[in-house]
């Protein structure tokens, strides 16, 4: 072949690959923007930070201190616990099991009975490849409905519980019925609370004050019984559980958050969140956690979140539902798939989160949380 001919070949390749990438940089461009302008961000109206009252804000060099943080953080305004299950029934089908306590103060001074400013919102959503079931309670403050004690530890709401016999949160019982399942788990974790962040003090911008306390149980073992519309199942499974606490855990610029949490192996696991701004590039971090305590904290240099074309719900609201995450360093490359997409929760507190699994260097199970949209 002539080089001539060669040179133009080896140019209109060059050129046909400038195109793919352009024509797939905008493509994400605009398919990223029209997912986030589609629909109320309720989210961020409830998780802002008060203008009216005065709580204490989240600072760092204050070190997490335990069994005392498992604790309620009322001079806090914001607060909550959240457990997360990849579980597998008795004939080895996957699902999984969510279970969260809010926790929202309207005022800053310290009032009692029906006047204590305290709202707490509990959900549990179990899902298998054929549905999710859902339920979830309200209930003030102050008025013995609903709360959290210590000592033994206890988070409850009406006949919902999680409890042990001493101040740790494990191990424990979670416990919940309403009309369409119930769940009675046995919750053990040997390893100790891993801090978020720096010292568990876990920003969420790099130039506005916007953070929170944080830490995370990563090696939880559950196992119990469940029922769905009557039907008995025994599982056991894999689980986490997040506890965060803030004065805010979005700045009225900030449109929401992606948070992913991946079990590699037996031995480690994978977090990344990313927080969403108006008008400025999201806020990537993330942790490779290890069940022998070490941890590996990771920022927006060693991370990248690309979403793939978004999905539109029954609702109307469209989600980047698969993701591809990368941690180079780590030889990490994962693309996410849902185990359902129709699991946006028409709840007091609306977001979309379910159990996910992935294709890549590592095919294994996990959650996604998506809020803001």
């Amino acid at each position: 072949m002539k080089q001539k001919d060669v040179k133009k070949i080896s140019l209109t390749i060059s050129l046909l690959i400038c195109v793919c990438i352009v024509g797939a940089t905008l493509g994400y461009y605009i398919n990223w923007k029209e997912v986030d302008t589609v629909g109320d961000n309720e989210i961020n109206s409830i998780f802002s930070p008060s203008s009216y009252a005065f709580f204490d804000p989240v600072l760092p060099g204050a070190p997490l201190s335990f069994p005392k943080d498992f604790g309620e953080h009322t001079s806090f305004q914001h607060e909550k616990w959240m457990m997360t299950v990849n579980a597998v029934d008795q004939e080895g089908n996957s699902l999984g099991i969510q279970w969260t306590m809010f926790r929202v103060s309207n005022d800053d001074r310290e009032t009692k009975g029906w006047l204590d400013p305290r709202l707490y919102v509990a959900k549990v959503i179990i899902t298998t490849k054929n549905g999710k079931w859902v339920d979830e309670r309200l209930a003030r403050g102050g008025i013995g409905q609903a709360g959290i004690s210590q000592s033994p530890y206890r988070v409850w709401i009406d006949n919902w519980h999680w409890r042990s016999l001493g101040q740790d949160p494990f191990p424990g019982i979670l416990s919940a019925d309403s009309d369409h399942f119930s769940l009675k788990l046995s919750i053990n974790a040997n390893d100790k609370p891993v801090p978020l962040g720096n010292g568990g003090y876990s920003k969420k911008h790099d130039l506005i004050p916007v953070a929170s306390h944080e830490y995370i149980f990563p090696f939880v073992n559950v196992r119990g019984n469940i029922t769905l519309d009557n039907k008995a199942y025994t599982i056991s499974g894999k689980a986490i559980l997040e506890h965060e606490w803030a004065s805010g855990f979005l700045d009225e610029d900030q449109q929401g958050w992606d948070w992913f949490i991946l079990n590699l192996t037996q031995e480690s696991k994978l977090l990344v969140a990313q927080y969403r701004h108006k008008e400025q590039a999201p806020y990537l971090y993330g942790a490779l956690l290890y069940n022998n305590g070490d941890y590996v904290s990771l920022s927006g240099d060693d991370v990248t979140l690309q979403t793939l074309p978004a999905r539109k719900l029954k609702n109307g609201r469209k989600l980047p539902l698969q993701w591809i995450i990368n941690v180079p360093e780590y030889r990490l490359n994962l693309t996410t798939q849902v185990m359902r997409n129709e699991q946006w929760l028409d709840t007091l507190i609306p977001y979309w989160q379910g159990p996910i699994t992935t294709t890549g260097s590592h095919q294994v199970t996990g959650f996604m949380q998506l809020t803001g949209y």
